[in-house]
């Protein structure tokens, strides 16, 4: 039974010895697919969040076969800050095993909107850092501080958001957020005069 928020049934929590995923630490985390299966903090005082997709059945982007579960790798990619604390997410993603012995691809990874592939900022993070550098008095060495990482690898992800069209970017949780307009360019003011 699911909730008017839209969030899913917090009500019949999950977090119970044994149980894998929390409905309560999932709807905090609001990520369609994606699922929280510890919580922690480290010496730094950054929140490290260990989640992993729901998907169970994945077909080869070579050949299209149903793959296998080949295990999983760890992919550690800082998210936006979560109660003023720097976020990293600990991804277990899946590893699949294509069983066609004619493919060309052996193994890949499973993929999610909220993380590019090889990424180290999730989408949240570049969308939560952009929007900041859009809106407040701040600068991206500020916001690389919140987030944890390197002043480059801030801009360098910054750069590609502002400079890609609206509609071909990949915003996972940010269905709220609309990219703010450019301002009218001196031509076109002239024009309506």
């Amino acid at each position: 039974m699911g909730n008017a928020s839209g969030l899913g049934d917090v009500d019949d929590c999950t977090c119970a010895v044994g149980a894998r995923w929390c409905a309560r630490a999932d709807a905090l985390f609001g990520v369609t697919g994606m699922h929280v299966l510890d919580v922690a903090g480290d010496e730094r005082g950054w929140l490290l969040l260990t989640v992993e997709t729901d998907q169970t059945v994945a077909g080869c982007p070579s050949c299209g076969v149903v793959a296998t579960g080949h295990g999983r790798r760890v992919h550690r990619v800082h998210g936006a800050p979560c109660f003023v604390a720097s976020t990293v997410l600990v991804w277990r993603k899946r590893v699949w095993r294509c069983p066609e012995p004619g493919c060309p691809i052996q193994t890949f990874s499973e993929t999610h909107d909220l993380v590019a592939p090889r990424a180290k900022l999730t989408t949240r993070a570049v969308c939560w850092a952009t929007d900041a550098l859009t809106h407040d008095d701040t600068t991206v060495s500020a916001l690389a501080r919140h987030l944890g990482v390197d002043w480059h690898t801030l801009w360098d992800a910054v750069e590609v958001e502002a400079t890609t069209p609206p509609a071909t970017v990949a915003r996972a949780g940010r269905a709220d957020v609309t990219p703010p307009e450019a301002p009218p360019s001196a031509a076109t003011e002239d024009a309506e005069q």
